[in-house]
C-alpha cells in the first residue's frame, strides 16, 4: 500500500486577518460614524499611554467615517499587534 503525502498546511485565514485598524487621533473619535465600524464606540477604543492616539477597526472596504479624516494611519493585524506592544502603548507612561 502506497502512504499518501502528508498535506502541506497552510495558513487559514481568520477573521482578524480581514479585518483593518486603522490609528487616529482620539480629537476626531467624535467625527466617526461607529455604525460603519467594527469599533462600537469612543469609548471601547484601545488608546495609546499618551491618550492622544485610538484604534479603530472596520472589514471590507474603507468606510467613507475613515476615508474622510485627515491624519489616520492604516495597519493589517499582524502590523496593529506590533504597535501595541510597543513602547507608545503598552510600555511605562512617561513623567510628565
Amino acid at each position: 500500500m502506497q502512504q499518501k503525502p502528508y498535506k502541506t498546511i497552510t495558513h487559514q485565514k481568520t477573521d482578524m486577518d480581514y479585518r483593518t485598524y486603522v490609528i487616529v487621533n482620539t480629537s476626531d473619535l467624535e467625527l466617526l460614524d461607529y455604525g460603519q465600524l467594527l469599533t462600537t464606540s469612543a469609548e471601547t477604543t484601545i488608546r495609546n499611554l499618551k491618550g492622544d492616539k485610538a484604534i479603530v477597526k472596520y472589514q471590507g472596504d474603507m468606510p467613507s467615517t475613515i476615508d474622510e479624516l485627515t491624519t489616520k494611519t492604516i495597519h493589517t493585524h499582524e502590523e496593529i499587534l506590533v504597535i501595541v506592544n510597543g513602547d507608545e502603548w503598552k510600555g511605562q507612561p512617561e513623567d510628565e
